[in-house]
């Protein structure tokens, strides 16, 4: 081992340690972490300036900063608050809310990319933990690994599979990913809101009486005896939603055309080939309409959580440090080589190592920057658009190894820190791992078993 991958190896355990330490450390914000660990990587001189500067993917950046600005307005204008005031009303079973939040989760995630379903769900989960005196980690976690499991069944779910999509050049990835991981994502879902609503099954319904006091949330009394709280509570006129004004137009009509356009634009391009805006331009524009014709702009643009995007810039740098040193590379070589091959027996070899190294690079690089990487490793060692399966094995596993621990999945960090940044306290590093390595484990089980099945039954 060379000197550069030594010192970086030394600076990488140390970030991953303050990272699992954070809450000893009296909460030392992500984002300054990865600074931290981006400083270092610079300062000794594993990764240039100007490589630095490069590795920033700037297309993550402006989606990011023009998420952050719609979703700012939709929370302002008091958008969301409405909108979770009728789903309060069509919920009449409280004990079933995590089950409903994955499933919720992870359908969004599905089809406007797993980072924006990240950012937009993040002031519902602070606003309903608040309004249903739940834990908010409890709220917080289930959307965190609803979104990760959901976002594997489409191609536009997150943008490892994206890259997956247009680099392995697999025949129609909308009809591939849908009928083929469809099904087991499906199952994922419902089984990991089952074990979610059993894990924080007594944190559940502790309310503070106080907080409900003086925010008057509900009306009526809480039965502790058999943990429910009753439907006229539920029903009751939880929050005041602003009328409809012009800023609450502008807020809808800019959400919902931006989403639009994401998807009208990936099925564009995957379908029909045609030109194609990606999302980072199209956030771009729909921030830039937002700040144009509303008189919101500067509360808008105080309210973007400049935080995340710092955490984004350190991450990118440090990644590409990792790379660089070429301690990455040595990792690689631990594992057995994989190569393309119609036989059965090789597609179980080939799915059982990439999963196991989806799982375990995921973590140190997160899934994006992971995928980047494998998928050009897959392609010299012979995969093409035919090797349909041991593709979607990629994407699935990449996706779901956001679910083991929170640096596996950007979205996770995106809701813990919009969480912390609003003053409320979200999960640590090991209460994810904790719920996350079980339900990991159960994702990839059901995965790996139905893609093998279904190859079988295709043969």
């Amino acid at each position: 081992m060379e000197l550069n991958e030594i010192i970086t190896l030394c600076i990488f355990i140390l970030v991953y340690a303050m990272i699992i330490t954070r809450t000893k450390l009296r909460n030392i914000p992500f984002w300054l972490i990865m600074f931290i660990g981006a400083i270092l990587v610079l300062g000794f001189g594993v990764i240039s300036i100007d490589s630095a500067i490069k590795s920033i993917n700037i297309q993550v950046m402006a989606f990011l900063f023009g998420m952050f600005s719609i979703t700012s307005a939709l929370e302002k204008s008091g958008v969301l608050n409405h909108v979770i005031r009728k789903i309060l009303t069509k919920i009449i079973k409280i004990n079933h809310i995590l089950v409903i939040v994955v499933i919720l989760s992870g359908f969004l995630a599905a089809f406007i990319v797993n980072d924006t379903a990240a950012i937009i769900l993040i002031s519902f989960a602070i606003l309903i933990s608040k309004q249903l005196g739940i834990k908010p980690s409890a709220i917080l976690v289930s959307i965190a690994i609803g979104i990760n499991i959901g976002s594997v069944m489409t191609p536009i779910g997150s943008p490892q599979n994206l890259l997956i999509a247009s680099q392995s050049g697999i025949d129609m990835p909308f009809i591939a990913f849908l009928s083929i991981l469809g099904p087991p994502t499906i199952i994922n879902l419902f089984l990991s809101g089952l074990i979610l609503h059993f894990y924080y099954k007594k944190n559940l319904y502790r309310i503070s009486f106080s907080q409900e006091q003086e925010l008057n949330y509900f009306n009526g009394s809480i039965n502790y005896n058999n943990k429910k709280i009753e439907e006229s509570r539920i029903k009751s006129n939880l929050i005041r939603y602003s009328s409809t004004n012009k800023f609450v137009k502008i807020s809808i009509i800019v959400f919902l055309s931006t989403i639009g356009a994401i998807i009208l634009s990936e099925v564009f391009k995957l379908i029909f080939n045609v030109v194609y805006l990606d999302i980072g331009t199209i956030s771009l524009l729909g921030a830039a309409s937002l700040y144009m014709f509303s008189k919101e702009r500067i509360s808008i643009l105080k309210s973007v959580d400049y935080s995340v995007l710092i955490f984004f810039i350190g991450m990118f740098i440090f990644a590409s440090a990792l790379w660089t040193s070429g301690l990455i590379s040595d990792i690689l070589q631990i594992f057995p080589q994989i190569s393309s091959s119609d036989t059965y027996n090789n597609l179980i070899y080939n799915n059982t190592i990439i999963s196991a190294v989806s799982i375990i690079l995921s973590q140190i690089l997160s899934n994006v920057p992971f995928v980047a990487t494998y998928s050009a490793y897959m392609i010299e060692n012979g995969f093409d658009r035919d090797d349909v399966y041991p593709w979607l094995m990629l994407a699935a596993a990449s996706t779901v190894a956001g679910n083991l621990t929170i640096f596996g999945a950007a979205s996770n960090i995106i809701i813990v820190q919009s969480a912390e940044s609003r003053g409320v306290r979200a999960f640590t590093f090991l209460e994810f791992l904790k719920i996350g390595s079980a339900i990991t484990a159960l994702n990839i089980v059901v995965l790996y078993l139905f893609l093998m099945l279904y190859n079988s039954y295709n043969l």
